[in-house]
């Protein structure tokens, strides 16, 4: 049996360098990216290019995430594994840059903040999982998208890629 909800994400979260999610209501920025509307995001100020990317990429992550875990079969876990082995420096500093984002926001309680914010949009995408009913299937389209990528595709290009896959 697959683990699935809330424990599950809490478990993988710390585990992968946590760091951003996915949800339906969001926000366009103009380059094709796209921000959760969320009322901890509303703190922090204004996001530049590059940072809303890494946001939406860390968005797409948890997203896969969550399906590697959620949908019960093995070959989101095997393409999730490779994504995270195949776009590691592309997440690392993405994670440089979130940690960036909330240290300049809240200063010495950044991590901890978000490390909370990771925790809580890995369990709203776990609890999506359950809800929609073609959240597998729609993750399963953006697994395949991230396995045909080139190595070297940069965030951007992933998440144009797996907006409509």
């Amino acid at each position: 049996m697959p683990l699935r909800g809330f424990i599950a994400a809490a478990i993988m979260v710390p585990l992968l360098g946590a760091t951003t999610a996915f949800a339906t209501d969001r926000l366009g920025h103009g380059n094709g990216s796209t921000i959760r509307k969320d009322t901890q995001l509303a703190g922090i100020g204004y996001l530049s290019p590059k940072e809303r990317e890494a946001i939406n990429f860390r968005l797409l992550q948890t997203e896969l995430m969550v399906a590697a875990l959620s949908c019960g079969r093995n070959d989101f876990k095997s393409k999730y594994n490779n994504f995270v082995v195949r776009f590691g420096p592309a997440l690392r500093r993405n994670g440089r840059t979130l940690r960036a984002i909330f240290r300049r926001a809240y200063g010495h309680n950044g991590r901890r903040r978000l490390d909370t914010y990771v925790t809580r949009l890995a369990n709203e995408a776990s609890v999506r999982s359950m809800e929609n009913t073609r959240f597998c299937e729609t993750a399963g389209r953006k697994l395949d998208v991230v396995m045909r990528a080139r190595q070297a595709e940069t965030a951007r290009g992933l998440l144009r890629q797996t907006q409509n896959p």
